[in-house]
Formats: structure tokens, C-alpha cells, sequence
């Protein structure tokens, strides 16, 4: 499948947390960076600098880890126009009219967020150089209720095993103030993780 599959230099998932703790202004948050990071000139130069010269991305919103998964499909960026255009996409991914979302609820399921995310990785039809999870939140996993859930520690684990790269973008507040260290020690792995 790989001989067939488009060539990338990048497979990108991002992992946007749209749990019942996002409020409105949160998850706003989270697509109004990641467009501005998409339209950022040197964002757009590092898209084109690759070998083929073009990245495949897509946005997965995840929630309770017993709710299904909202995906955008996959979108290949290989110009500042692609770029561009996927901004204004993601600006208003699941957005009504006056800017609420109705999406998600229910418990922070940081590892299935990343197990949907890795399975969207390896079952795509692109070949990257590299494959990387985004993952945003703002709080730390919850317990889930019924027994066929995995935990982030495990969802990690397939992660490294694949080869994939989880950063971790957190959104820190009141609640939890130190969510940055969580991500470090809990969430990111692989080559040249981040948390910012």
C-alpha cells in the first residue's frame, strides 16, 4: 500500500480537545492559534522546504473517550495559498453561525483522542518522513466508566511503538496550572516532543 500511497514530508494530526470542560472561548482558542499558525510565514517556508515540498494535516476533535470522534478528512498543503485556505477552514471548524459549538461533552479522554489519532496516521493514504499528533487540552484525563477505554499511557505506548510523535499543546488556567507538566510527564513521546 505504501508504493501506492502520495509521498509527504509530513502526516499531521491535530488533536483538539472538545470535551465538556472547553468552553466556548477554549476551543475558539484552539482554532484561532492553529490558523494563525497555518498563515505564519515561516510555518508556510517550513511546509515547502521539505524534500517533497508538501505536508498532509488533518483536525480530529475528541472528547469523552466513550463519544465518537469528529475528523475534517485530510488536506495536503504545498504552497502559502494551501496554506491559507486551510486556515480559514480550521478558523471555523464546527462552528454555528454565532460562534457556539455543540460538540463532544462528557470526560477528557486524552488516550483515545490519541489512539483515534494514530489510527487515522496508519490508515491514511499518505507516506510522510515523519507522522506527528498535535494534542490540545485543558485538563488531565479522566477515568472512564466502562471498560474498553485506553488511558493515555497506554495510547502513548502504540504511539512510540508506530514511530509517532505526540506534542502536547495544554491550555493552562485556574484549574490546572501546572496541565504544561502533566503533558510533559504523561502525554508527549517520541522524537523531539514538545509542550508549549
Amino acid at each position: 500500500p505504501s508504493a501506492q500511497a502520495e509521498q509527504v514530508d509530513l502526516e499531521l494530526v491535530l488533536a483538539m480537545d472538545a470535551s465538556g470542560s472547553i468552553s466556548n472561548a477554549e476551543y475558539i482558542l484552539q482554532l484561532n492559534g492553529t490558523a494563525a499558525a497555518f498563515r505564519d510565514p515561516a510555518i508556510q517556508a517550513a511546509i515547502a522546504s521539505g524534500p517533497t515540498g508538501k505536508i498532509a494535516v488533518s483536525v480530529m476533535l475528541w472528547s469523552d473517550a466513550a463519544f465518537p470522534k469528529i475528523k475534517s478528512g485530510w488536506f495536503v498543503l504545498d504552497s502559502a495559498q494551501s496554506a491559507d485556505d486551510f486556515a480559514g477552514f480550521v478558523e471555523t471548524f464546527q462552528l454555528s453561525e454565532d460562534d457556539t459549538v455543540e460538540i463532544g461533552g462528557g470526560g477528557t479522554g486524552i488516550g483515545a483522542g490519541v489512539r483515534e489519532a494514530v489510527n487515522m496516521l496508519t490508515g491514511n493514504t499518505y507516506h510522510g518522513l515523519r507522522q506527528v499528533i498535535d494534542v490540545s487540552g485543558d485538563g488531565i484525563e479522566t477515568e472512564f466508566w466502562f471498560s474498553r477505554g485506553i488511558m493515555v499511557r497506554d495510547a502513548r505506548l502504540i504511539a512510540l511503538a508506530a514511530g509517532i510523535t505526540v506534542n502536547g499543546l495544554p491550555i493552562l488556567s485556574e484549574n490546572f496550572p501546572a496541565l504544561d507538566d502533566y503533558y510533559r510527564d504523561e502525554v508527549i513521546a517520541g522524537p523531539g516532543a514538545f509542550v508549549e
